[in-house]
């Protein structure tokens, strides 16, 4: 039971900036030894010198020959007795562990130090109902099908080698091999072989695509050109000739396509086109909405809690880095800032305009989210897995769907103006 007190009016606010309180505590002689006596007891059953037995060593040689072990226990002591009234006295709760700073400490004498503690914001969420917002639709018309389906086709192609004897033109792809000489000499270390050259893209050696145009399969070319800063001569042997073959709308494609008639590929194409657009105009809503309760209700954050959401932003971009690649913490950390900012006071104003609007979640709506999410799994294991995770995350995701509710409240409150583009 932790040990109480007698602070009296000797725990003061001494400065408050943002949701940042400091508190100052004077502990008097008389609470100083009791905070002593405390530790010194605690140390007597952990302590070990020769010729005691365990728990018996004299209070007073412990005060003597640990008296950094002592102070660290009345410093323990002392903050956790002051606490409750730290928290009483300016109506507080803090969100991380609350530090102890600028401590000054006489044996037997006095003991000051303060506490600071990071707290959640006062949030009284105001404007979040009609809010002006702009719907921006985007028409999809037959230029877009028609463009998509090409991208598809594009994306379908594949290389064949042309007729024999046919020379290399500015729409083939060329399979060349080179050598490079700078003053006549072979360069060992430049030989490539098997590097295949867009005809109709920029290369890397400067005027390699004019000097084989014409080229057949076989027959070598010599050119000079600059590569870096030196001047060079390039032999270069064509090695093979293709061309890029893109599939017709053919049976075979729309077949591949799940479909029979081209009209019926364009239409599931413009749905899909659709419900591209769809899914962009609403999250443009969304944050236009977002932006406005934030600059509405401007609030300033606990420092600790916006460098851990920084963090978790950071851990999960560190996924996505290929192995290898060197990722600068700190100025990434820093960039990440914002970001994190602006998650940490979405959910301190989203919760709080749940809170002033009677907004829930419910036991059914926890459970159809495990139901959406189990029915696309294929193994009983993996919905098993599922329900664990649920459970044990149960109230992130109950607080998840809160946040989703709410902004369905606000959306449903908010002034759309409606624009075709």
């Amino acid at each position: 039971m932790p040990l109480t007190l007698n602070f009296g009016d000797k725990i003061k606010k001494i400065k408050q900036e943002g949701c940042v309180h400091v508190f100052g505590v004077n502990v008097d002689p008389a609470g100083l030894k009791q905070a002593t006596d405390a530790a010194l007891v605690r140390l007597q059953a952990v302590v070990s010198i020769p010729g005691f037995r365990a728990g018996k060593v004299p209070l007073a040689m412990i005060k003597a020959q640990f008296p950094s072990m002592v102070k660290d226990e009345v410093l323990d002591i002392a903050a956790k007795a002051a606490m409750p009234e730290i928290l009483k006295a300016g109506e507080v709760m803090p969100v991380v562990t609350p530090l102890m700073k600028n401590v000054s400490y006489e044996v037997e004498k006095n003991l000051y130090f303060e506490v600071q503690l990071e707290c959640n914001p006062q949030v009284a969420p105001r404007d979040y109902e009609k809010i002006p917002v702009t719907r921006r639709t985007k028409i999809v018309t037959d230029a877009d099908v028609a463009k998509y389906i090409d991208q598809v086709r594009e994306y379908n192609a594949y290389l064949r080698p042309v007729e024999d004897g046919k020379p290399v033109e500015k729409t083939h792809f060329v399979i060349v091999n080179y050598e490079p000489y700078e003053n006549g000499v072979k360069v060992a270390d430049g030989v490539v072989n098997g590097e295949i050259v867009d005809m109709s893209s920029p290369q890397t050696i400067a005027g390699l695509a004019d000097n084989i145009v014409g080229a057949k399969k076989g027959e070598i070319r010599e050119f000079a050109s600059e590569f870096g800063e030196k001047k060079m001569t390039f032999r270069v042997t064509v090695a093979e000739i293709k061309q890029k073959i893109v599939p017709a709308l053919d049976e075979a494609f729309l077949n591949e396509a799940g479909v029979k008639t081209v009209d019926e590929l364009r239409g599931n194409v413009r749905k899909l086109l659709e419900r591209g657009e769809t899914e962009k105009t609403e999250k443009d809503v969304m944050t236009q909405l977002e932006d406005a309760l934030l600059k509405g209700n401007p609030m300033q954050l606990p420092p600790t809690l916006v460098k851990e959401e920084a963090h978790e932003l950071f851990e999960i971009l560190k996924k996505r880095v290929s192995s290898g690649q060197e990722v600068q913490e700190d100025a990434l950390m820093e960039r990440l800032r914002p970001a994190a900012e602006r998650n940490l006071s979405m959910t301190y104003l989203l919760h709080n305009i749940a809170r002033k609007e009677n907004i829930s979640a419910t036991e059914a709506e926890l459970a159809a989210e495990l139901e959406k999410v189990t029915a696309r799994l294929n193994t009983e294991e993996e919905k098993k897995k599922a329900r664990e995770l649920f459970e044990k995350r149960k109230d992130y995701i109950m607080a998840s769907i809160v946040e989703n509710k709410t902004m369905d409240f606000i959306k449903s409150k908010a002034v759309i103006k409606e624009e075709s583009k």
